[in-house]
């Protein structure tokens, strides 16, 4: 058998799991955290585009865009989510930076809780054809 320090012992739950040398299982990375109505720092004026945009067939999805260095809201039509057979339903927004430059499109993957669980930016092409 190995020497080990006794600092080794912190990296096994027991005796026995040293012995046979099984590690403690690491802890889980740290979520995100989730941007709600209630996070500190909106401003009203997000809020109030929050209060339009919300009825009882669209949920409002707020978003971090990393393109528009904001947060952004993101209207979802409740039935594509909840509908979906999908456990994580892919789902675009087309949108501009805040000086209405630079169209681009954030595509955020919504499990039935309207919780983010990926976003992927891209760019926007529309054709003239």
């Amino acid at each position: 058998m190995n020497d080990r320090k006794d600092t080794d012992t912190n990296k096994y739950t027991s005796k026995e799991d040293m012995d046979l040398e099984i590690p403690v299982v690491p802890e889980a990375p740290k979520k995100k955290n989730k941007i709600t109505k209630n996070s500190p720092g909106l401003s009203t004026e997000l809020l109030e585009k929050v209060k339009k945009l919300e009825s009882t067939v669209i949920k409002v999805v707020l978003v971090n865009c990393e393109r528009c260095k904001a947060v952004i809201p993101v209207p979802v039509p409740k039935k594509v989510i909840l509908k979906s057979e999908l456990p994580v339903v892919p789902f675009s927004f087309v949108h501009k930076n805040l000086s209405q430059k630079d169209q681009h499109c954030i595509t955020l993957h919504l499990d039935h809780d309207f919780d983010i669980r990926r976003q992927r930016l891209s760019d926007v092409v529309i054709s003239e054809d």
